[in-house]
């Protein structure tokens, strides 16, 4: 009985630890290993509540027109990890957000297909306040054909920037 007592408080340990270390893990086009987006961006700490902040990133993903996948408020995640898009994403150019690289036809996030994944990850913080962090990357794939590589895209900031400003405002709003 101990054994099994013992066995039973590793397992929910190590699944705990995973969860805080790895809320969202994705593979993309272009990367030769997988990418665990709560290591990629900047955290930011906002002075509003877990619950109030998790309910403007759903409402800003919504103002961007990006679809969500997921949105687990006890693991404090929210975004898309399956995300294909082609030409553009919250209502301007791919190339404006995305650095696929570029070909003979120009910059490839203009016309390869985008393999994005975007997480919000919120962890609550004491005197209600909530640490922020916009994972965001992504892979191109040349829609010609299989001929070329699938190549890693760098983002600008820029999309992560305008998220932090629509839940910013939000979250200020009464």
């Amino acid at each position: 009985m101990r054994s099994a007592l013992a066995g039973l408080a590793l397992c929910m340990s190590a699944s705990a630890l995973g969860a805080q270390y790895a809320r969202a893990r994705v593979w993309l086009p272009g990367f030769a290993t997988q990418l665990a987006l709560d290591t990629i961006g900047l955290a930011v700490e906002i002075a509003a509540p877990a619950g109030k902040t998790y309910r403007a990133v759903v409402a800003a993903f919504d103002e961007l027109k990006i679809p969500l996948d997921t949105k687990d408020s006890a693991r404090g995640m929210v975004g898309n990890l399956t995300l294909v898009r082609t030409r553009n994403i919250a209502g301007s150019s791919l190339s404006r957000w995305f650095d696929c690289g570029t070909g003979i036809t120009g910059r490839n996030a203009e016309s390869w297909r985008l393999y994005i994944a975007i997480a919000a990850l919120l962890d609550p913080l004491p005197e209600g306040r909530t640490r922020l962090r916009i994972g965001m990357a992504a892979g191109a794939q040349d829609m010609q054909g299989n001929s070329k590589e699938p190549v890693a895209c760098s983002t600008s900031g820029g999309l992560e920037a305008k998220f932090q400003e629509l839940i910013a405002a939000r979250v200020s709003a009464p």
